[in-house]
């Protein structure tokens, strides 16, 4: 009797791994245009007295720059975790670690600042206060917001399909932008609940990047489609906040509080600039020289560490525009530009060295950069390799036609 053949072995599959999305280069430009952005806000705002009212004008119309932030966030997220599981571990610490440390940078900057025995006794209530507030640093809340998004993402993810919601936002953000500024603005422990470092803040930024993500061929489409709107809507609500911003003024309001961030007109005037920001952004990326795209790249993987620490450098220069004799400081435009430029390029060097250190994911939030592999990309006739990207963002790509 012939033996039975053993039944043969059905081989088991492999689930398919999703892939990876590519990145987007005109998202890497955008972030950039935005970090300089940033820093122009912050020494602008500084370097001028708060009673000024043609410094502060400019400020008002900077204040997109939060609010682009937390579009470029969730759209990358959005992008980078499209079908795939994400870690919510990885993308926290990625995010706590810095917050953590440069609290504790700032904390100790502003002991140094208030000089006396009394702040210094204080220092750790201090230190825990302003990380459970976002208060450690004037811009650190934008941490402490996304560490609040990084937590929610899963949920976020499942709430965005719902059709309604992206308007619902936009009305409620605009609710809540006047109450802001007109009404009450929640600080002290409610401050990271309902206040300026709260996601609630920002929500519509970070559903309207998520929306934009999803539908990204459509929302790159129509704004390539529609240029010259795009342009001109900014012209339009650029004049339009500025004389709101005069009108403020002119009913009694400091001219510092005038150019807050946290109102109104900052919806339309921020959505205007990162449609007009993001054309340029296309723009730029398109540019296919190596060593473009080499200083495109460079500058994505340093601009959280340029984020983080150019508010320290700031510091040391407003205190030698004190020492700056008074024929020179009457220039204020000059003076301010200068210190803005000088500001950028400290901050750039500083994350440079801060990148080439082991402490590189705690200082700037990015793996290690190697001089030799940097050495070998500057030698290399080709377009370099992209700077190692976040946690949980997707690898380079060019910018859809």
């Amino acid at each position: 009797m012939r033996p039975t053949d053993p039944p043969a072995e059905v081989p088991t599959p492999t689930p398919a791994r999703t892939a990876r999305p590519a990145r987007l280069a005109q998202i890497d430009v955008l972030r950039l245009l935005i970090c300089a952005s940033v820093v122009a806000t912050h020494v602008v705002g500084n370097a001028n007295p708060l009673t000024s009212v043609a410094p502060n004008a400019v400020v008002n119309l900077l204040h997109y720059t939060r609010q682009g932030f937390f579009f470029i966030s969730a759209l990358v997220l959005v992008h980078a975790h499209s079908g795939r599981k994400g870690n919510l571990r990885k993308r926290v610490s990625v995010l706590g670690v810095p917050y953590l440390v440069w609290s504790t940078v700032y904390a100790v900057i502003g002991l140094f600042l208030a000089f006396s025995w009394w702040s210094a006794r204080r220092l750790p209530w201090t230190w825990l206060v302003g990380l459970i507030q976002g208060t450690d640093g004037y811009h650190m809340y934008f941490l402490l917001v996304s560490v609040e998004f990084a937590v929610v993402f899963p949920l976020f993810l499942k709430l965005l399909h719902h059709g309604l919601l992206l308007a619902v936002s936009g009305l409620v953000e605009l609710g809540l932008m006047a109450l802001y500024h007109y009404v009450y603005l929640p600080d002290g422990w409610w401050r990271s609940v309902a206040g300026e470092s709260s996601l609630t803040a920002y929500q519509f930024w970070v559903i309207a990047g998520g929306v934009a993500a999803l539908h990204f061929d459509r929302f790159h489409a129509w704004l390539t489609g529609h240029r010259l709107l795009v342009w001109s809507a900014l012209v339009l609500v650029c004049t339009a906040a500025t004389a709101i911003y005069l009108a403020d003024v002119a009913r009694g309001e400091t001219p510092e509080y005038a150019s807050r961030s946290l109102q109104p007109v900052t919806v339309p005037l921020s959505l205007a600039a990162i449609g007009a920001f993001y054309l340029l952004s296309v723009r730029i990326a398109a540019i296919r020289q190596p060593a473009a795209r080499r200083m495109i790249d460079f500058g994505t993987y340093l601009s959280f560490g340029i984020y983080l620490s150019h508010p320290a450098l700031l510091f040391g220069l407003l205190y030698l525009q004190k020492l700056l004799p008074a024929a020179v400081a009457r220039q204020a435009v000059a003076v301010t530009l200068v210190m803005l430029v000088v500001d950028f390029a400290l901050a750039v060097l500083a994350a440079a060295l801060f990148s080439r250190t082991r402490w590189s994911k705690g200082l700037v939030g990015r793996p290690r950069r190697r001089a030799g592999a940097a050495a070998d990309a500057s030698r290399s006739p080709q377009v370099a390799e992209p700077a190692p990207a976040p946690a949980g963002e997707p690898a380079p790509a060019a910018a859809p036609s």
